[in-house]
């Protein structure tokens, strides 16, 4: 998506919802001691003048300097901001990057109050997962059936993936259709869900199980 998407956005000082924030300064570049890039952007409210920065990764191909300001034509997305909102409901262990990102970017959508837009990304989000758990088919109808044969997922939640899948399509196609913010964020909350149980509850159990093993292993060299 564009980096200018990111100026659009709840604030965390006063809470007002989707405003156009007022840019302030961008850097292409901000360099660490191991010589590697970070590009920043900061905005102000336009409502309590509280200040935000944001890192963000562009993605579009260019010959600017470290230097100079991040113009908003390029792509890219955001990775964190400071201060940030309370997102806790959405935080998710043990995701895949591609996942991640394209969860993150529905949510900065969405928050900036175009529905449709989050519709899609979250489609790819079910795509980018279904691809990392292998069940990448031709048309995601056929990756849901795949994890449904995998055992990765419940027939409820099959309908549920269905459901989402719809919205994305729905808002991937120009029609007189539009999708409420109320339905996507309904499925907004499907797809947290499916997140959770596909990616997080398996990663927590591996983090167990080793270090259930690495007890183990420290109470068999102690007894030695």
């Amino acid at each position: 998506m564009s980096i200018k998407a990111v100026f659009f956005r709840d604030c965390p000082w006063c809470g007002v919802k989707h405003a156009a924030m007022s840019p302030m300064w961008s850097r292409m570049a901000v360099r660490d001691a191991n010589n590697n890039q970070r590009s920043w952007v900061a905005m102000a409210c336009p409502r309590c003048g509280g200040l935000i920065t944001v890192e963000v990764q562009v993605t579009s191909f260019h010959h600017l300097s470290d230097n100079q300001p991040i113009p908003d034509e390029l792509d890219g997305y955001e990775v964190r901001a400071v201060p940030e909102l309370d997102r806790k409901q959405y935080q998710i262990n043990h995701l895949p990057e591609d996942v991640a990102r394209f969860f993150s970017d529905a949510i900065v959508v969405m928050e900036a109050g175009v529905p449709d837009a989050a519709a899609v990304q979250l489609r790819r989000t079910l795509e980018a997962a279904a691809a990392h758990k292998g069940a990448s088919k031709k048309t995601l109808v056929q990756s849901v059936e795949q994890m449904m044969a995998d055992g990765l997922v419940t027939r409820d939640f099959r309908d549920v993936l269905t459901h989402v899948r719809k919205l994305g399509n729905i808002g991937a196609h120009a029609s007189d259709e539009k999708l409420t913010a109320t339905e996507v964020d309904r499925a907004l909350s499907f797809t947290t869900q499916f997140l959770r149980n596909v990616f997080e509850v398996p990663g927590e159990l591996e983090l167990l199980v080793a270090e259930s093993a690495s007890d183990e292993a420290a109470n068999a060299t102690a007894e030695v």
